[in-house]
């Protein structure tokens, strides 16, 4: 058995005194020190690492067409031409049958007429306004001119008046003035020789010349208040003009679009006329004739592809909540394997089992997985990823919970942990534990906590758990 000299850890202890014999001067004891050396347990060990478990379940599913789809009708008359039997193959846009269309045609024509008079019933009205806004903008113009016209002479007149009258006013002033001034004879005649008519006949010329000036004056304001007057009238008369016109545009737009809906309305009556494929397959059935009836609403065939199959199983809640749309999941049937992705989880309960319903896509045709079999559908359920996963055999458990052991300086260290998702080999590790932290992966009953180890190693060499040097013996 090997044991590892720690050269830190060794204990001296006492040895047993051995007896000589001695010649000459006598005997002397001496004693010898031995060394008892701490044994390391051998383990196993490996690193926590960041990793993924998942969970597999196994249900029963069945296999039906991916899709079947009924071609109705969405006119109803009869039957003018088939293009297909029960059996055929055909492609999404092939035309299937057509219906007679005579009456469709004539409406699609009434109403590509009810568009044109609209358009030229526009046409004659928007003329009408426009040239009715080239009159009015005449007139305005007009207006705005004779306005413009009469303040001119107004604002002349009133210059000259306002002139005129500061002229008669100085003259009056200057007369009168020396009037005052002049000195009398004895006989008490004034000497300008400016009579006392002349003084009263320019008063009157001053007065009247004040006259004339109110008069222009007032003319004046009145002039300018009609030229405002005049431009709000145009401004406000081409204001609303402006918006009859285009109301009425927009009125006249407004019923062509009206009439061109009638007209798509009208082609798609035609266009029902013609049925299509909705999809690419095979014709399951037919139940349309030439000259017989197409029922508005009523299946004329079925189309069943069969390139793409669905499998549909049922699961219980829990398992529901935890899968997702794209999710991939694995059909067996006999020896064959298939991958399928779920596309549909059901929202409600089936109220007699108890489960949902779940829809998957296999990419296989009809022949390899026919439709109504039964397979064996098996995918992850449960999942954990990017966490710490460690081998389930190094957890040991206890009354306060989960623990391990993990390697510090070559010492076990007991460690608490907190557990997660586990399966036969490995458990998720959600606390406790950090990424890189050594852990011991197998049992001894000498593992105690703060026991010394030896990690033992697939090449059988002598190394400790932490990579410390040691010597065997």
């Amino acid at each position: 058995m090997k044991k590892i000299r720690r050269r830190k850890t060794k204990n001296l202890v006492s040895a047993l005194a051995l007896t000589m014999m001695l010649s000459g001067c006598g005997s002397a004891a001496a004693e010898t020190a031995v060394t008892e050396e701490e044994s390391a347990i051998t383990v196993s060990t490996q690193s926590a690492e960041i990793g993924t478990i998942a969970l597999s379940n196994s249900f029963i599913g069945t296999i039906s067409p991916e899709e079947t789809v009924l071609v109705i009708p969405l006119t109803a008359g009869t039957v003018t031409q088939t293009f297909f039997e029960e059996g055929d193959v055909v492609q999404a846009g092939d035309v299937l049958f057509t219906i007679d269309d005579e009456a469709a045609r004539l409406g699609l024509e009434q109403a590509q007429l009810q568009v044109k008079s609209a358009q030229q019933m526009a046409d004659t009205q928007m003329d009408t306004l426009y040239n009715q806004q080239d009159s009015t903008d005449l007139q305005l113009e007009g207006s705005e001119l004779q306005a413009k016209s009469s303040f001119e002479q107004a604002q002349i007149a009133y210059v000259m008046a306002k002139d005129a009258y500061e002229a008669a006013d100085d003259a009056y002033d200057d007369m009168r003035a020396a009037y005052d001034n002049a000195a009398t004879d004895v006989s008490g005649n004034n000497l300008s020789g400016i009579s006392g008519a002349a003084l009263s006949q320019a008063k009157m010329a001053r007065d009247s010349a004040y006259q004339a000036y109110l008069t222009a004056r007032s003319g004046y304001h009145a002039a300018q208040e009609g030229q405002d007057l005049t431009d709000e009238t145009v401004e406000m008369t081409k204001e609303q003009l402006d918006q009859t016109i285009a109301n009425t545009e927009e009125s006249l737009k407004t019923g062509i679009s009206q009439a061109a809906l009638g007209v798509e309305s009208a082609q798609m009556m035609l266009d029902y006329c013609t049925v299509t494929a909705p999809v690419s397959g095979v014709i399951e059935s037919k139940n349309v004739d030439v000259n017989g009836m197409a029922v508005q609403g009523s299946p004329a065939c079925t189309i069943v592809n069969n390139n793409t199959m669905t499998v549909t199983f049922q699961v219980s809640e829990a398992v529901k909540n935890t899968l997702s749309i794209g999710q991939e999941v694995t059909l067996e049937r006999n020896s064959d394997t298939y991958t399928a992705r779920i596309t549909e989880i059901g929202s409600s309960v089936n109220p007699q089992s108890g489960l949902f319903q779940i829809k998957a896509c296999v990419a296989a045709n009809g022949t390899e997985l026919p439709g109504g079999v039964s397979v064996k559908v098996s995918m992850d359920t449960y999942r954990a990823e990017n966490t710490i996963v460690i081998p389930y055999e190094s957890v040991y458990y206890e009354n306060e919970g989960a623990y391990v052991y993990i390697s510090v300086d070559n010492r076990a260290v007991k460690t608490p942990i907190t557990t997660g998702l586990f399966d036969e080999d490995n458990i998720v590790v959600t606390g406790g534990l950090d990424p890189g932290d050594i852990v011991v992966t197998s049992w001894s009953p000498q593992l105690t906590d703060g026991v010394l180890l030896y990690a033992a190693r697939e090449d059988a060499a002598d190394v400790p758990a932490d990579g410390e040097e040691s010597e065997a013996e």
